[in-house]
């Protein structure tokens, strides 16, 4: 569920560390981050930082104090920890994701294609939003971000517009039909 919300690069998901990229916070109104500092980035220059969903922070929380101490006897340092409390490798961490989505959705994918699945969601929704799909994702260059994802751009042009028209005619006040009025005969007599 994380990397739906946060589509971060397999490498930074098994990295997850409580305290370094997660910053989980109880309360009504408290709000669970997850951050990622340059250094933690492919380009080296971009940060990430994402607001958490409450309900994925609720679980976090659930996991970090109550479900991992269960079996590992204390609470982990790290989201992907194997029963001894050691970090699981970053391909088993993958094998893992694509097998609990299989199971439980019927959905074949990968970790790294959520990042696909959020630039195309966004991209179809507000076609051109290259900048908001480059921030996202936490690349450096937005030519990168066009290149890669340009692909459907006429398609999903054509597709908003379509919606563009729709939706203004369906706002439109409806058209009363209207009779034509005869013309009079012509005769004066009235």
């Amino acid at each position: 569920a994380m990397s739906t919300y946060m589509p971060v690069r397999s490498k930074n998901i098994h990295a997850l560390t409580f305290d370094i990229h997660l910053f989980l916070r109880d309360g009504a109104r408290a709000t669970c981050t997850m951050e990622f500092g340059s250094e933690d980035v492919k380009n080296k220059e971009t940060e990430l930082a994402f607001d958490i969903p409450s309900q994925i922070g609720t679980m976090l929380i659930e996991y970090r104090d109550r479900i991992a101490p269960k079996v590992i006897g204390r609470r982990p340092q790290r989201v992907f920890v194997k029963a001894d409390g050691a970090p699981k490798s970053q391909a088993m961490v993958a094998v893992l994701i694509s097998t609990y989505l299989k199971r439980r959705a019927g959905i074949v994918m990968t970790p790294h294609q959520f990042r696909h699945l959020s630039a195309k969601m966004i991209l179809d929704a507000q076609p051109g939003a290259y900048e908001t799909v480059r921030q996202l994702l936490g690349q450096k260059n937005l030519k990168t971000t066009v290149n890669f994802y340009a692909g459907l751009d006429s398609r999903r042009a054509g597709q908003h517009h379509q919606k563009l028209l729709d939706q203004a005619l369906a706002s439109r006040p409806s058209m009363k039909s209207t009779k034509a009025k005869k013309p009079s005969s012509g005769n004066g007599a009235g």
